[in-house]
């Protein structure tokens, strides 16, 4: 049965592999000669500072980022997004770092939840970030300073699709097995389970982040593709609903 349900996903699940092939120029409806379109980077920073405004951090911000494949030669028509980075000192807001990383992850969530903004087609994502945290985009663009952090560099790269396709069939295989389970096992019991396939999809992130291929590794682009067929998010739900579940 496993065996036919992997050889049976829709053409739409798998769509996503195409996405990681890299273009000639970086997206014309933001650049032009390595220079950001001033509405764009208008629109980002006035995102940017209603959106850190909104919260009740007071730390001072040391740049607003964007980063991401829209800052780089692999971006895609149908999945790229604005990875708009606020960067502060964690410890200007309290001396628990992970405390703060929390709080800036909920109400991150909350503001990309309760929006949804386009920009020249592309929707934005914001997310807070620390001014220590590792970051290893090779392409940033300081949207305060207007000028490149890391400027990036087209290299010539042609993506295994039939490895990568295989990698993220046998996640997603994990997955539709375990939705077929959630309403039967036991909360503790389903959430071990599904922990243990998000462990798998995390360390081929950071696995594939930690090698020399960096953002263009097997493992990151496994991550992308299995985020852009939405079945990170199946996970999310998964475990939203087998916590719903242990109270019916």
């Amino acid at each position: 049965m496993k065996l036919i349900k992997y050889f049976e996903f829709n053409q739409g699940d798998l769509d996503a592999v195409k996405s990681f092939r890299v273009k000639d120029e970086l997206n014309p409806k933001i650049w032009t000669d390595f220079e950001i379109n001033s509405e764009v980077r208008e629109d980002l920073l006035k995102i940017a500072q209603d959106f850190y405004g909104s919260t009740d951090l007071q730390a001072d911000v040391d740049d607003i980022i964007l980063t991401g494949s829209l800052s780089n030669y692999n971006w895609s028509e149908k999945y790229s997004d604005y990875d708009l980075h606020i960067l502060i000192n964690f410890t200007q807001v309290n001396e628990s770092v992970e405390l703060v990383k929390k709080y800036a992850d909920s109400v991150k969530k909350i503001w990309n939840d309760a929006h949804d903004i386009k920009i020249k087609g592309y929707e934005v994502e914001v997310y807070i970030q620390d001014v220590s945290e590792p970051h290893t985009s090779t392409g940033v663009f300081s949207l305060l300073n207007n000028k490149w952090k890391v400027k990036p560099e087209r290299v010539e790269f042609e993506p295994d699709e039939d490895m990568i396709e295989e990698k993220g069939k046998s996640v997603m295989m994990l997955v539709d097995d375990l939705e077929e389970e959630v309403d039967e096992d036991k909360y503790e019991s389903f959430l071990e389970k599904l922990q243990k396939v998000w462990d798998k999809v995390k360390n081929y992130r950071k696995s594939g982040l930690e090698s020399e291929g960096g953002e263009l590794s097997l493992g990151n682009l496994v991550f992308k593709f299995l985020r852009r067929n939405n079945y990170i998010e199946k996970i999310m739900k998964l475990k939203k609903k087998s916590y719903d579940n242990q109270f019916k």
